[in-house]
Formats: C-alpha cells, structure tokens, sequence
C-alpha cells in the first residue's frame, strides 16, 4: 500500500501546523525527534516566514512563530473541504463559532478556522496549489487526528451535519472512531477526570519506531512527557509536549497500518 497522498477529499483530515513561542527549539526538537528536514519559506512583506518539514523529501507538517505574545504552542489540524467560505457559512448555522474567518493563504490554498460547539477548534482547508502532507501512516508522519470533549454526543452531531461522518462506536471503551466516506478519519473520546484542566481540542498523532525510545528522546531534547507509553490494542501512545509547550501525541503502531486506519 502506498502511503504517499496526491489529494484528499472533502471530510479528510489533511494537514497540521503548529504555532509556537519559540520557534527556533520547536524546529530543533522535531527535527531531532522525527529526522525531518526544515525549509523556512517567505510568506507576505513583514510576516514571519512559514516552515516546512519533510521526510524524505514529502511534506509532512508546518509551523510557524505564536501570532500573539499571550497565546501559548499549538498544534493545528485541518480538514479539506471543496468549498471553504461555504462551509465556513454551514457551520455558523450549525452553532460553530469563526475564530478566523476565511483567508487566502498566498496561491497554496484558502482557510478558515472554527470552534465547535463543544470548544474544539479545528481548520478548514481548500487547496490549490498546497494539498496537504505529502506522506502519512509511515515512522515519522501523521497517522491520527483526535476530539477530546466534554460533550461527545454534540461533537458527533455537530461534524456529521458539517462534514457527513459516520461513527462507529467501541462497546468496551466508547471509544469513537470517525468514518469519512467509509474509511477511518480519526477518532474522538470524552475527556476524563484525570484529564482535569484540558480544555476540549483536536490533538495530531505521529508515528515512531520505538515509544520507549522516542518517549526518552523526547526528554533528552527538552520536552515533556505527560502520558507515558501506555498500550491501546492497535499501538502503545504517549502524549507529550515540544520545549516550548505544544502538545501532541507520538504512537507506536502494533498491527500494520491499513489494518487499523486507512491511506486516504
């Protein structure tokens, strides 16, 4: 199965990028962490230039400096859509909020961010020239998307009227996995007791070799890890922080990856 990606349909996740405090030490953690490569590439007179990150020569994310001083790292993920001022449009009536309205992003495509009704933001992407990671599912390249929430019954309505997801629902856990057209797009949990203190977000999941290795990595290089390798059936998981703040979630998958997510 081949992992590269020329295009993504309407509802698939497509892309993520992260806005951090200190650019610099993101930049050398990730690169450090997942053996990618950096291009910083201009964008408009007096903006700070946009980062890209390959893997062997394949897009697969981007980052940029925090835009305000008091908004902490982040981590972004967009969803491609045919139309993004439509869709924009769609979701305002169905109770999302605009916290970016749409925007041409130079000719690589045109964006807008939402907040769900349940407070998760999450981006909108129509492409043009740019469509998104360039390789997914392998060591070292997005392999998930993920809702915490405090009200999943809402989250599940509100993208199923917005997008036409479909869910399927696992008996032991509740665990809720997304369908697009079929195939898996990502899952979504309520946040736990445990988790007090975190607002509702979408969260990016990269794939490693090793989660014990990778996990120690990451604190060799001066981030954080939150959740320590923990075993979820299909792949161990931790969840982890850069050194300026942004959070994601690193996996190391148990079982090939067209057996639990497929190639979009």
């Amino acid at each position: 199965m081949s992992y590269t990606v020329t295009k993504y349909p309407q509802g698939t996740f497509s892309w993520t990028d992260f806005f951090s405090t200190d650019i610099q030490a993101t930049k050398k953690f990730l690169t450090d962490l997942f053996g990618w490569t950096s291009e910083d590439m201009p964008t408009e007179p007096g903006k700070p230039d946009y980062t890209m990150f390959s893997l062997d020569g394949k897009y697969v994310a981007g980052g940029s400096p925090a835009f305000m001083p008091d908004i902490p790292s982040f981590w972004s993920n967009y969803i491609t859509v045919d139309n993004v001022d439509e869709m924009t449009a769609k979701a305002t009536k169905l109770g999302a909020k605009v916290t970016m309205p749409p925007m041409d992003v130079l000719d690589s495509g045109r964006m807008s961010t939402i907040q769900d009704p349940t407070g998760a933001n999450v981006s909108l992407w129509q492409a043009n020239k740019h469509h998104g990671a360039q390789i997914i599912n392998v060591v070292g390249a997005m392999c998930w998307n993920e809702l915490y929430t405090n009200d999943l019954d809402q989250a599940k309505q509100f993208y199923a009227d917005l997008l036409g997801w479909t869910y399927e629902i696992d008996e032991g856990t509740g665990y809720v996995s997304i369908k697009n057209n079929g195939r898996n797009n990502g899952g979504m949990m309520a946040i736990t007791p445990e988790m007090v203190g975190m607002p509702p977000n979408w969260t990016v999941y990269f794939t490693v070799k090793n989660i014990q290795e990778s996990a120690a990595k990451v604190k060799e290089l001066g981030g954080k890890v939150h959740m320590e390798p923990k075993d979820i059936g299909v792949g161990k998981i931790a969840m982890i922080t850069d050194p300026a703040g942004a959070a994601f979630i690193i996996m190391e998958m148990s079982v090939p990856p067209e057996e639990w997510v497929d190639s979009k």
